[in-house]
Parts: structure tokens; C-alpha cells; sequence
């Protein structure tokens, strides 16, 4: 139902202000709550402003009204989303004063917020079920990239007794809904994608080569800097070519930019590119992301000249997916103890073989 034109709209903060009372009490008073203690006289008050200027709860009045997120009541709350999401959830096992609760809950309902379905399926029993999220590249190479971590993490997770179930970002809200997560282990998400997950599942989640801002999440990702030098020490170089894969998150992309500075950043895509970059390029001192990169130039450019970042713990520059894996496990559990005084961040150096 729209309002008469030439009426302005109606909010519930004019309705409190001409009423001298409370956004909270208008909302208590339109929601017909009973279990709050207000006056007769005060209610009545309030009904017959909001017939007189028009105000209906619930209509819509600005056609492109945003909606609501976590972010937004915990900004108003002045609390963490992680505060937020507790309290929505009615999680007793975690300890909020009851003064905080109330504020959570009432700025909720004045916003007309409400979580998700999948988080509230999300927040019952656990069950010691870890969610991966990984993205799907259109280059194999980065695939089996991911695939390789994957395999790291399930088995890191299954030594601490966790299940695990993949969760791909195009059909992560139509798999295993039935299941409730303990926590997630995201793998190079851009950050919109992110910030989708965090939205729709609310339990702790750590991410694994890629940077978030939010100080809230535990992170573990490659230290570009440590890399860097490590590499021109093997090659006995000052400056350096580095071949990655296309990383999807922007500023984990960034970290490893900051850290090459003056060096040569070349993202490998097509393997034919690749190859003829490196065919182009034979007196550069070349840095591989992995394994599969360099052995696409191995025979294209001379001896000694190139180093890559290995799986195995027995080459000269490594950093094996399986200690990426373990320490993001560890990290993970931290989080679903609620140890928020650890560290958040955890940057790995490579292991450095010099003979």
C-alpha cells in the first residue's frame, strides 16, 4: 500500500521523536510486544501518530532500500560480526553479557534483521564437519594447484579427527545443507566472494593464500618478502622474473607485487605464453610458482638459472602444500575454540636449501 503523494515517508525514527519516546519502544509497541512493560497511554500515543501521518509497518518506502547485512548491526552495535552472529544464534556457549544481547537483539529488530536459513541451519549440533571452498580455474596447471593443497588440507583435517566436504562457490548453498559446519578453510577467493561466505555461513573461517582485511578471520598465506630473498640468494641475482599462477584474491596478488617491487611479475595462464615468455627471456633469473610452471620452461632456458617453489621438503626453495595445510588446520582449530588472544596471521617463509 503507498502512501498519499505529496506525503513524505514515514520512518520510525519521526514516529519515536514526535511520540518522545524511543525508536525501541515504537518497534516494541508496532511488533505488539507483551513481554515489555509500556503504558497504555504510551502505546495509544504511538498508534494514533502512526495512523494520522501514515506510517504502516513494513511498507516499503524507498524502492531501493538495502538490505540489511551483519556488518551493518554490528557497525551499529559497535560489536564484531562474530559478537553478532553468537547472539542471533542464541550461542550460550560463548560469553556476551546480557546488556551487549539486548543491544544486539533490539538494533536487529528496529533493522529487520534477520539471518539467513542456511545460518541458522548452520548453528545447531556439531559435528566436527570442516567446509573447503575452493574456486575452479580455467587453467589447469592453477587447478591442480588447488587440488594439491585440497588433498593436504583433508588429510590434515582427518589426523584431528575432522570430516570435510567441498564447497565450490557456484553451488556452495545447494551442497550438503543438511550438514552443520563447524568452521570453513577458504582457498584464494576474491574478496567479494568472501564476504558472501562470511555472510551466509556464520561459523569461523580461515583463509589460505589470500588476505582479508577483517582482523576477525585467522589467515595463512606464502611470505611474498621471505620468497623474494630467498630466491635471489639461490640465484645469486639482484633481480628476478617471478612466474605465478593468476591469483583470484586482489590483495594477496598485491602482497606478492609489494615484495617483487623493481622484479619482473609475470601470472601464467596459457601454457603456450608461458613458454614463449621464457623462450624470449633466457638471461633472466626466473622464480616459478610451483612445480608445473617450471617444468613447462625447464627446457627452454639454461642451467642454474631458474629456481621454483617445490612440494618436497628436499629441494633447494620449498614450501610443501602439506605444511601449508597443517598450520591452516591449526589455525582453524583456534578459531572453533574461540582463542581469540592467538594470532591471527600466519605468514610462511620457504625452507631454504643452500649447498
Amino acid at each position: 500500500m503507498e502512501q498519499e503523494s505529496g506525503k513524505q515517508n514515514i520512518t520510525i525514527v519521526e514516529i519515536a521523536k514526535r511520540a518522545g519516546v524511543s525508536t525501541a519502544t515504537v518497534s516494541y509497541v508496532l511488533n505488539d510486544r507483551q513481554d515489555v512493560k509500556i503504558s497504555e497511554e504510551t502505546r495509544e500515543r504511538i498508534l494514533a501518530l502512526c495512523r494520522e501521518l501514515g506510517y504502516q509497518k513494513g511498507v516499503k518506502r524507498t524502492a531501493a532500500k538495502k538490505q540489511v547485512t551483519i556488518d551493518d548491526i554490528a557497525r551499529e552495535a559497535g560489536v564484531s560480526t562474530a559478537t553478532v552472529s553468537y547472539i542471533v544464534n542464541d550461542r550460550k556457549d560463548v560469553k556476551i553479557s546480557e546488556e551487549t544481547r539486548k543491544k544486539v537483539l533490539q538494533i536487529c529488530n528496529l533493522r529487520q534483521y534477520t539471518p539467513s536459513p542456511i545460518a541458522r541451519l548452520l548453528a545447531g549440533k556439531k559435528n566436527n564437519l570442516i567446509g573447503i571452498c575452493a574456486p575452479q580455474s580455467e587453467y589447469p596447471a592453477q587447478n591442480a594447484h588447488y587440488y594439491a593443497l585440497l588433498q593436504q588440507l583433508q588429510l590434515a583435517l582427518r589426523r584431528k579427527d575432522y570430516g570435510a566436504v567441498l564447497l565450490t562457490p557456484p553451488v556452495m548453498q545447494e551442497m550438503h545443507m543438511q550438514e552443520n559446519l563447524e568452521g570453513i578453510v577458504c582457498i584464494d577467493l576474491t574478496e567479494a566472494e568472501f564476504y558472501a561466505l562470511k555472510e551466509t555461513w556464520f561459523v569461523p573461517i580461515v583463509a589460505v593464500d589470500m588476505i582479508v582485511s577483517d582482523p576477525l578471520f585467522f589467515k595463512v598465506y606464502t611470505d611474498h618478502g621471505a620468497v623474494v630473498a630467498a630466491a635471489k640468494q639461490l640465484l645469486h641475482s639482484e633481480k628476478i622474473t617471478y612466474v605465478a599462477h593468476p591469483f583470484r584474491n586482489a590483495p594477496y596478488l598485491d602482497d606478492l607485487k609489494e615484495a617483487l617491487q623493481e622484479d619482473t611479475l609475470y601470472l601464467a595462464g596459457n601454457p603456450a605464453a608461458l613458454r614463449a615468455f621464457a623462450s624470449a627471456h633466457p638471461d633472466d633469473a626466473f622464480v616459478f610458482g610451483d612445480r608445473s610452471l617450471a617444468e613447462l620452461c625447464a627446457p627452454l632456458l639454461p642451467a642454474g638459472r631458474s629456481v621454483c617453489i617445490a612440494d618436497t621438503d628436499d629441494a633447494p626453495l620449498s614450501l610443501p602444500p602439506r605444511l601449508t595445510a597443517e598450520r591452516a588446520v591449526e589455525m582453524l582449530q583456534c578459531a572453533v575454540r574461540r582463542e581469540e588472544t592467538k594470532p591471527h596471521t600466519c605468514k610462511l617463509a620457504p625452507i631454504v636449501s643452500i649447498e
